[in-house]
């Protein structure tokens, strides 16, 4: 694992206390992922990590084949599930999934993060 990576979900949960959890996927591996000491998981870890493995990476190609057609891209995905928002977001070789309580606001969560980590807007 990547020590600047591995810090990642350290930054981002001190950049914004409202995150509830932060994965980190690089080339088809998880090289993070880490629940917010906050903020209690709703789900078994395994469910979440194969939602890392499969199904947002597979979500992110959709929404990026559509986007980079005439749309300039992408810059983010939000999930509404029924107890969160997940936040998805390329990043690297990969991407970045970001928990988010339903009373808080996603696509402000995702402007302080694509500032923070540098990523498109």
């Amino acid at each position: 694992m990547n020590t600047g990576e591995a810090q990642l979900s350290a930054r981002l949960f001190s950049l914004e206390p409202k995150i509830r959890y932060v994965a980190v996927n690089q080339n088809g591996k998880i090289v993070e992922m880490q629940q917010s000491l906050a903020h209690p998981s709703y789900n078994p870890a395994e469910t979440d990590r194969i939602e890392e493995l499969v199904v947002n990476p597979v979500m992110l190609e959709l929404a990026a084949r559509r986007g980079n057609l005439v749309m300039d891209g992408i810059r983010y995905v939000i999930i509404r599930y029924g107890t969160q928002y997940q936040l998805l977001m390329p990043y690297q070789n990969g991407h970045i999934s970001i928990g988010v309580e339903l009373q808080d606001d996603p696509i402000e969560i995702a402007r302080k993060i694509a500032m923070a980590l540098h990523l498109r807007q």
